[in-house]
């Protein structure tokens, strides 16, 4: 009896407590802007409104209104509006589609307990007094949202045991940023927030608790009521621990959870705990530690993602293509990663709304700069200085992102052995702009501009062999993101990349020359997502592409030089793809996602075809004759479909099996005589003769969390059938050839292998990841010269079986943690001498069969120290210092091999870049 005599004392006390002082307003309003009429009402009656500007700006009433109650007028006001209210005395709390309910939970609790018709009844069960921080008034403490219930989506619409669908944006609370590669996670359904921090989740209607999961930020969830299709934001807060800047975290259950295969999320925190050459935090060179993911040698430009050569891969910067993504003869990347958000790294199960690569896709986004406050960050080394700006433009609405590198690295050739570096000189720079326009809650609007350029004065002698060398990369793109319903949402962009080199030889005035190359690409692309609720989630869009490429020309320097003028007839092309992918969802284990793409290339002249005798090899002398083409004919065109299929089936909350296959083909060709991308490499067009590399690859994995998520493991196994793969001849030579058909030879490739990862998460954190994979190549033509090693399978040159990387971090105290970094692979191939013979008085070396034996095994060691100051959240600056040792163990690993003859006999020689150990300091700051 007391408890139900202590229950209607409450229900009294709290109808007391909210029954409102009858104010009453009068005014005249004819299509006036909601925001004035607000206005009016808080100057007349003293009243404080709390809402966003952008929920009302486009709102306008029109109406008149004579000594008529408070409660009436913001009911008129707010009729066939989103915006809901909830009246509090002198306040008037306002907000965008989400119910406000006011009766606390334990009255419902009590009430639930002594009328059971009621508990029944889902919407009764949600009568609590709910808000968002967003209007949570000053003494809300942002703990307090994860005691709250939300409603979701509409009462007068719920349908038990039916699902809905609930979409959102995750931000920075802080900057107002979105959150890209967040997990939002209930039970066993998931979905990670795309590059604007949205998300869509499909939930069985009622009682659910979400989970949020980012890197560097605090776990957060939310307790909700989901009644229909609805919308429902979610900030997130700095992790303080995160702000030292010393943790690699996993996001969690991603590894299980998400459908494709072969798929990493880099964040840039991971960058800067690793060891890295000469100090510069490179989150592309953290990459190479990833299970798959190699470099032919220390030092090398481009990676060889599970067998695929280093032309196989799609660079993407804010969605531009990157030609050349190296500093510094590769040692660093062109990014500084204080301007990057992350990057996904797929290597397989790649995404139908991705081509034109054959092995993997670098997707890599900068920041969404800081709309609420200036943020500047930056740090200087023994090599590089670097700033990052990040300035609101318009409050919560425009800011910009401004970042450049520059480098004072001379000093550093001193230290190669076994090369004349002396007297030269190597320096780079490199820009980032990204303007980023938050229009409204539908429409955003993001601008974004690339620099760089490399300049080297190299002696004759040195890898170029020329004395002056440049290389420029110029990126920008245009974004237009359009959500026009919570299930329907596009982005239109249009891009641009340029990539161009050039060097003089100026040391012999008669022979004084310069030599150029360059690509431009222009690309635009219309991408659409429709959430066709449970369980399909469309995505399909449109792109295109046109190249025109340089392939080179050469003029004389000075009155004094003979040199010749060649000229290349330039090459054009356009590349397209239509594509389609659906997210399906059969059931809470068995996720699909299936797609295809249909791509299709021609190559445009105006252009010149050589033609050949039928039936003899294609070279100079076998040459009959041309046929000149018009600008605009179109002289070669190919095209066909793509198919892209990942499937993920849950073992149980901790496991899974995946399974993966996609096709892709590749119309454009990098022309090397090396192992690895250089800056002198040639980008050429499928044509005539030179046919698109086609790719297949299936893939299938195991993936397990280990107590609690603080485990990662992974078991992949693939397979990759390769055609068309692009190598030349013995002793081609590709600069200034109008023939390229007389020196390329194509045929079919192999890949295969299995990767396993392990991740772990905490105060020791880090990765451990081997590799074990093998790439061969048959090019078995017609012809003697078009055939090698006999026409059998052969060792690709970047074939390296095993690799281990072991990446590790530990956090000592909150200001003190130590690094470790441990790479081992296998020597990749080389052709080797087995012979001397003399022909004519000539002395000429035999050789062996192509990539038959190895380079020495490949050994590296790194170690680091972090010290933060200022890690306080108090403080406006925070700063640490970092001290690394690469190559601690002073190996002189072997880059290549090389032989000489030397009075009769045969010498060799091993080339090291870094022969001792790299000692380097920094200093980095933020505030």
């Amino acid at each position: 009896m007391r408890k139900f005599i202590a229950l209607a004392l409450m229900l009294l006390t709290l109808t007391a407590f909210g029954q409102q002082t009858t104010d009453v307003y009068s005014g005249s309003f004819q299509n006036t802007a909601i925001e004035q009429v607000i206005n009016d009402i808080e100057g007349k009656l003293s009243y404080t409104f709390y809402y966003k500007k952008e929920w009302i700006d486009s709102l306008t009433f029109s109406g008149n209104f004579s000594n008529t109650p408070i409660s009436e007028v913001l009911t008129t006001i707010f009729d066939g509006t989103t915006i809901r209210f909830y009246h509090d005395s002198k306040k008037v709390f306002l907000t965008n589609g989400i119910a406000i309910i006011t009766t606390p939970e334990i009255v419902s609790d009590l009430l639930a307990q002594h009328s059971p018709q009621q508990a029944e009844q889902p919407a009764e069960e949600t009568k609590e007094l709910l808000f968002t921080k967003e209007y949570a008034g000053e003494n809300q403490n942002n703990n307090d949202l994860e005691n709250f219930v939300f409603e979701v989506g509409s009462r007068a619409q719920f349908e038990g045991g039916a699902s809905s669908t609930m979409v959102g944006y995750i931000k920075d609370n802080s900057t107002g940023e979105p959150i890209e590669g967040a997990l939002v996670y209930s039970g066993n359904k998931a979905a990670v927030t795309g590059p604007d921090g949205f998300y869509s989740l499909n939930l069985t209607n009622g009682r659910h608790e979400i989970q949020v999961q980012f890197t560097g930020m605090k776990r957060t969830k939310r307790k909700i009521i989901l009644f229909s299709n609805g919308r429902f934001d979610i900030d997130m807060e700095v992790d303080v621990i995160a702000l030292n800047e010393v943790i690699v975290e996993a996001t969690r259950r991603a590894n299980i959870e998400q459908v494709n295969t072969g798929i990493e999320r880099l964040n840039v925190e991971d960058s800067k705990t690793v060891p890295a050459v000469l100090g510069e935090k490179d989150i592309l060179k953290v990459a190479t530690t990833f299970a798959g993911i190699q470099t032919v040698g220390e030092g090398a430009a481009g990676f060889n993602v599970r067998g695929g050569k280093s032309d196989q891969n799609l660079f993407l910067f804010e969605g531009a293509t990157v030609y050349n993504a190296s500093h510094f003869l590769g040692f660093f990347s062109v990014f500084n990663s204080d301007a990057l958000e992350g990057m996904n790294v797929m290597k397989s199960g790649i995404p139908a709304s991705y081509g034109g690569r054959l092995s993997s896709v670098f997707d890599i986004s900068a920041k969404t700069p800081n709309k609420e406050e200036v943020t500047v960050e930056g740090g200087i080394s023994s090599v590089t200085s670097r700033l990052t700006a990040e300035i609101p433009i318009i409050k919560e609405k425009a800011s910009l992102l401004a970042s450049g590198r520059l480098t004072y690295s001379n000093w550093i050739l001193e230290t190669i052995d076994h090369s004349d570096f002396k007297n030269n000189k190597v320096n780079f720079s490199d820009f980032i702009v990204k303007y980023d326009h938050q229009i409204n809650q539908e429409n955003r609007v993001s601008l974004s501009g690339y620099l760089s350029e490399d300049k080297f004065r190299l002696n004759s002698d040195t890898l170029f062999s020329f004395s002056d060398f440049s290389y420029a990369n110029k990126m920008a793109t245009a974004k237009w993101s359009r959500r026009f319903n919570a299930t329907f949402d596009a982005s239109l962009s249009a891009s641009y990349s340029e990539y161009d080199y050039e060097f003089e030889s100026t040391q012999l005035e008669k022979n004084a020359f310069g030599q150029d190359y360059g690509i431009r690409e222009f690309g635009a692309k219309l991408d659409f997502n429709k959430d066709l609720q449970s369980p399909h989630q469309l995505n399909f869009g449109l792109e295109a592409k046109r190249y025109d490429i340089n392939p080179g020309t050469k003029f004389p320097i000075g009155s004094e030089s003979v040199a010749g003028s060649i000229s290349l007839s330039p090459e054009q092309g356009i590349e397209g793809a239509l594509y389609v992918s659906d997210n399906h969802e059969i059931n809470d284990k068995l996720s699909l996602n299936y797609g295809l793409r249909y791509s299709f290339f021609t190559y445009l002249g105006p252009g010149i075809t050589n033609l050949y005798l039928d039936d003899a090899p294609k070279n100079p002398d076998t040459k009959t004759g041309e046929i000149i083409h018009d600008k605009g004919d179109f002289i070669e065109t190919y095209h066909g479909p793509e198919l892209r299929f990942a499937a993920r089936y849950l073992l149980d909350d901790n496991s899974s099996v995946k399974l993966s296959y996609d096709r892709s083909r590749q119309y454009l060709h990098a022309l090397s005589n090396s192992a690895s991308l250089s800056p002198t490499d040639l980008w050429r067009l499928s044509n005539e003769y030179i046919e698109p590399q086609v790719g297949d690859q299936i893939s299938v994995g195991y993936y397990r969390d280990f107590l609690n998520g603080e485990y990662e493991t992974s078991v992949e196994v693939y397979g990759k059938k390769l055609s068309n793969l692009v190598d030349f001849k013995t002793g081609a030579d590709f600069l200034l050839n109008d023939r390229i058909e007389t020196i390329a030879l194509q045929g079919p490739g192999k890949s295969y292998g299995v990767e396993f990862s392990l991740k772990k998460d905490g105060r020791l954190n880090g990765w451990f990841n081997y590799s074990y994979a093998r790439t061969f190549i048959k090019l078995d033509g017609s012809f003697d010269e078009e055939t090698i090693n006999n026409g059998s399978y052969f060792p690709t040159n970047y074939d390296k079986p095993h690799t281990i990387n072991l990446v590790s971090n530990y956090e000592i105290t909150t200001r003190f943690s130590v690094s470790y970094n441990f790479v081992y692979n296998t020597g990749r191939p080389i052709t080797f001498p087995t012979g001397l013979y003399e022909l004519n008085g000539i002395e000429i070396l035999n050789y062996s069969d192509r990539n038959e034996y190895r380079i020495p095994d490949y050994v590296r060691m790194d170690i680091g120290l972090t010290l933060k100051w200022g890690h306080r959240l108090t403080k406006g600056s925070h700063s640490f210092w970092s001290v690394s040792v690469y190559n601690v163990l002073g190996r002189k690993n072997a880059f290549s091999l090389y032989f000489d003859l030397d009075d009769g006999e045969v010498q060799g020689y091993k080339l090291s870049v870094f022969g001792s150990a790299i000692p380097t300091i920094s200093y980095n700051f933020k505030f």
